[in-house]
């Protein structure tokens, strides 16, 4: 087993022996593969409440200066070399503080000798991406750290093509293929509801950054024998990702920063609910934008103001959100009901809602 997979030895501090028993029987239920609740004395990282006592983190950060810690606080701390978990305790947010706390745990594992500490209170969704990857994805730049709206369009992306196919999918019940002149294909099966890519994440990345694709791909839905044919050799794809995770991946490479044209920064957005965020790929400041803006409906320009950080960031959660069905304009008093609610799976099916939300959002 690789040094990353191995469970992490975690000690939590600060609670009450009622919340340490809480918060032990919740680790072991949602991450018994990636942690193993332990005494101080042998653990590699730790989980410490620092609402309760500052004398206490005190004492404790004396002993243990260096070793990975998830900070747990109802408001952002101003704690250097830490992940913070704004409380209450929201799973994805948490199983996302324990991999980074298990990469850094691993890296340390590699070399003893070697000292690696990151700088600034960080939340996870800050540090899983290499920053030259990140930016290329992204778009982020130094001089989105103040406001610069700029917009785009999208009737000629890579992404409306695939929101192109998905509807036609839906409507015929069929698989349907994306094809690029040769290049290679998206497929979209129905019933997964996932999407089969047969070229490598470079060169989506390439396709999906591209700000026009007019002519360059053609949309062309499947007879009962090509379906056929084409799931019987889906293994000789790169990918076989679900719809949302693709959609959501697509849609950051596209917005890279920017709204889409039309789109008022300071119109108020709802965020119907949290992003799932154990597929989506990971962009700057996820869990602290979506545990903000659950709460209700607000511009993105208030998002980033009220959570200093780059405006860019909001824009591109916005975008992603709203492109998986989350996130529209506040019209309607329910906007506000399920603000707090994860995303919910139901039996019917997961193409026919994809395409709704779509639908919801566009109109």
């Amino acid at each position: 087993m690789s040094g990353s997979k191995q469970p992490v030895a975690l000690a939590i501090v600060g609670l009450s022996s009622r919340g340490l028993r809480r918060l032990s029987s919740f680790l072991m239920e949602i991450a018994d593969e990636h942690c193993q609740v332990v005494e101080p004395e042998s653990a590699e990282a730790f989980i410490a409440d620092v609402d309760a006592s500052d004398s206490a983190w005190s004492e404790f950060r004396a002993h243990y200066p260096d070793l990975p810690t998830i900070v747990l606080s109802r408001h952002r701390p101003d704690i250097d070399d830490v992940i913070w978990v704004p409380k209450p305790i929201m799973e994805v947010a948490l199983l996302e503080a324990i991999s980074w706390a298990r990469n850094q745990v691993a890296q340390r594992r590699k070399s003893r000798s070697k000292k690696k500490r990151q700088t600034g209170s960080r939340h996870g969704a800050d540090m899983v991406l290499d920053p030259a990857r990140l930016a290329q994805a992204t778009g982020r730049r130094e001089e989105d750290a103040t406001l610069n709206i700029r917009s785009f369009d999208s009737s000629e992306t890579l992404l409306n093509g695939l929101l192109e196919a998905i509807d036609r999918s839906c409507k015929t019940g069929r698989a349907v293929a994306l094809r690029m002149a040769g290049h290679g294909e998206l497929l979209v099966l129905p019933r997964e509801p996932l999407v089969a890519v047969s070229v490598n994440a470079d060169q989506l990345l390439a396709w999906a950054r591209e700000p026009s694709l007019a002519g360059q791909f053609v949309v062309q839905g499947l007879t009962a024998a090509e379906q056929t044919s084409a799931m019987a050799r889906l293994e000789q794809y790169k990918e076989i990702l679900p719809l949302e995770v693709l959609l959501w991946k697509l849609a950051v490479w596209t917005s890279r920063g920017r709204l889409p044209e039309g789109t008022d920064a300071n119109t108020r957005f709802y965020l119907r609910c949290w992003p799932n965020f154990t597929r989506l790929m990971v962009i700057p400041h996820a869990v602290r934008i979506a545990a903000f803006w659950v709460r209700e409906p607000m511009p993105p320009v208030f998002v980033a103001d009220a959570l200093a950080i780059a405006p860019a960031d909001v824009f591109t959660f916005y975008y992603a959100a709203k492109t998986i069905g989350l996130a529209g304009v506040a019209h309607r008093d329910d906007d506000y009901l399920l603000a707090n609610r994860g995303a919910q799976v139901d039996s019917g099916s997961g193409m026919q809602r994809v395409v709704e939300h779509i639908g919801r959002n566009l109109g």
